[in-house]
Order: C-alpha cells, then structure tokens, then sequence
C-alpha cells in the first residue's frame, strides 16, 4: 500500500493549522523552487530564482535547527569533501576559478540534499501532495508556451520552451515523470502525465532522454499490478496511444525532424564522441585513481567544454575513488525500490551517459524524492 494519496487532504489539514510558520515557508519555498526550476532567466552556470528559492529554505531550516540529519547524506558528504579536497588542490596548480565554480555547485546541491533529508514527515507528505500537482500543471504551462510560439528554437527544430537548451528541458521533464510515477497511486493519470511528458520530450528532439524514456516505459508496465494480462493490456494500450502522438507530430511535420535527428546521431557518433569528451579518462589515464579536477576544461579537450556525461564525467574529475563514491551513494537509494521502481529511476539515471546533469537541481530533487518516499512506501 502506498501511504501517500493524492485523494486524501488530511495531510494539508494538519499541515496548514498545526505547523509553524517557518515550517511552512520552508516547505513553499521548496515547492516554488520546483516550479521555477524549468525557467532559465539568465544563461546556464548562473543561479536562476529557483536557485534563490532553495538558498532561502536553507537559510531557514539550518539557521534554526541544533542538530542536522545525516543518516542518508553520510556518503555524499564524503563524495562532496573529496571533490573539494580535488579541485582545491588543481585550483592551486593551474589557478584557474571554474574549479572553484564547480566546488560551488556541488556544495549547494549538498545543502538542498541536507534540506530535503530534514524535512519532518507532515512536510514530506505536504510536498509529495503538491507535487501531484505541480508537475502535470508544469507540463501543461508547457504545452501552452509552445502552443502559442512563446518559447524558443535556439537549437532549431530542436525545441527548448524556457530552457537553456533542448536537453536541460528533456531532462527535466524526463525526472519530473519519473518522480510522479513513482509517488502517484492513479494508475489513469500516471498514464496521461506519461504522454504528457512523451510529447514535450519529443519536441525536445533528445536521443538521450529518448533512450531514458524506453526505461521509463518498462518500469512503468513493470509497476501495472495485477496478473500478466493486465500489463499486456497496458502495454497495447501504450503503443496505440504512442502511434496516435506520432500521428498528431507526423501532421505537424515534426517527425520527419526526430527521425532525422536520429539518423544523424548514428552517423556522426564518433565526432560527437570525441566533441563530448566522453573518453577522455582513456586519452589522460593517470587521473583515473585520484581525478584530474572539474575544471580548465581546455586541458582536455581542444573544445574547452566540459565532459558531456555524469558518470563519465564524475569518473575523469574525481577518479576511481569520487566515482565509487557516488556510485555507493546512488546504491543507497536504489536497494530500497522495487525492480520496477528501479527501472524508472534508471531512466534519468541513463539520460546521464551522454549528458551532464548532476549539476541541475532536478538530479536533486529526483534523487530527494526517490529516497524519501521510499521510506514511506510500504510496498517497497
């Protein structure tokens, strides 16, 4: 049984009479964070207002609070004060600040972590409820942006609505589904928030979140209870529906565009392998103990950019020992799903061999999601 509901309003009765005001402002803050989350006002690498959100929730919590939970955060504290220990010391070997930026990043993303490991059970239930609202709303705020030519083709015909790019949009929509999969009981709006989902990353035109959605789709068939009958029926039930928005984009001239894409991907994978960086652990093999530092970028690739991969990236910055880290961490929330839970968290989790996403506060907010809950679901 799955103890949240988003039929059951007890959880915001006692929410909004019983718990004090800076309980309150914490959990809104959070909340608004998520929303604004998939607007980029200013250019990527700067905190956006979601960013500013999730600092005020954390002043909050923390300027109050004498004693701070670390039952679930004692590995990536490690993790983080290793990349801090890493870039430090690259910092004073090449003075260059984007390691200082990048130790930043990862310190803020501890905070927020820290912040969502020590909400109290009525402010995780509060949260949970309102998610199951959030995020089907945010999808149709979506649909409306690009419906009425509001939003933006910067990588055109790639679609990025108010996003930086038409990846960060694909990840965000592909961690919000997988996260509203999960805590959602209904099994009819579980599938409208899917195709929801399926068309805008489909307007995204990502073959990363394209091959994470395909896992997301198994976990989803895989979460159907009942006997096999059921999750065939569901499965069928899934292609018509797949063929029908393939239709409806095939009208709009859209598909022609995805396939191409696609195509093109298979063609070019070795320039866009080297152009990503993603070996670069096996052109520099001397930092895979210890890490070569997440920064300097240009040291590496003749591009200046950075490794367009989470694990691969974390692996060259921070070596062996960062990546076990991680990956220990990672394992910490995934021995607590069933195989079907775990099929859908591994979506995102794919999305991040070929782009780099721990950065973004929606990896946080997918991870804080998935181990809260799990603590509160029965049937795990």
């Amino acid at each position: 049984m799955i103890i949240l509901n988003e039929t059951n309003s007890k959880n915001n009765i006692i929410f909004l009479s019983d718990t004090n005001i800076r309980d309150k402002s914490i959990i809104y803050l959070i909340l608004f964070s998520f929303f604004l989350s998939q607007f980029y006002f200013w250019s990527s690498g700067v905190p956006q207002f979601s960013h500013i959100f999730i600092m005020g929730a954390i002043l909050l919590l923390f300027s109050k609070s004498s004693k701070i939970n670390i039952e679930y955060s004692n590995i990536i504290l490690l993790f983080v004060a290793y990349a801090i220990c890493v870039n430090f010391a690259w910092y004073l070997i090449v003075l260059d600040s984007s390691y200082m930026m990048s130790t930043v990043y990862w310190i803020f993303n501890l905070l927020f972590f820290l912040l969502m490991m020590n909400l109290n059970q009525v402010q995780i239930n509060f949260f949970y409820e309102k998610l199951l609202f959030l995020i089907p709303f945010s999808y149709i705020v979506e649909i409306i942006i690009w419906a009425s030519n509001l939003g933006r083709y910067d990588f055109e015909p790639r679609y990025n609505g108010l996003f930086n790019d038409p990846n960060q949009m694909a990840f965000w929509v592909l961690s919000s589904c997988a996260i509203y999969l999960y805590i959602s009981g209904n099994g009819f709006k579980k599938i409208t928030v899917y195709f929801l989902a399926l068309f805008l990353i489909l307007l995204t035109m990502s073959r990363s979140a394209s091959i994470g959605f395909l896992m997301l789709t198994l976990g989803l068939i895989f979460s159907q209870k009942g006997d096999l009958n059921k999750r065939i029926f569901v499965f069928i039930g899934t292609l018509v529906l797949f063929g029908s928005l393939s239709y409806f984009l095939y009208n709009l001239g859209v598909f022609d565009s995805i396939a191409l894409r696609f195509m093109e991907g298979l063609d070019q994978r070795d320039s866009q392998v080297e152009g990503r960086g993603l070996f670069s652990f096996l052109d520099y093999p001397q930092y895979l103990i210890f890490g070569a530092g997440q920064g300097a970028h240009w040291l590496y690739n003749p591009t200046g950019n950075e490794i367009h991969s989470t694990w691969l990236g974390i692996l060259f910055y921070y070596g062996i020992i960062g990546i076990s880290l991680f990956l220990i961490f990672l394992y910490q929330i995934f021995k607590k799903l069933s195989l079907s839970n775990k099929m859908i968290l591994l979506g995102p989790m794919l999305y991040g061999f070929t782009t780099y996403s721990a950065r973004t506060i929606i990896f946080w907010f997918l991870l804080a999601a998935f181990l809260l809950f799990s603590n509160n679901n029965k049937d795990e």
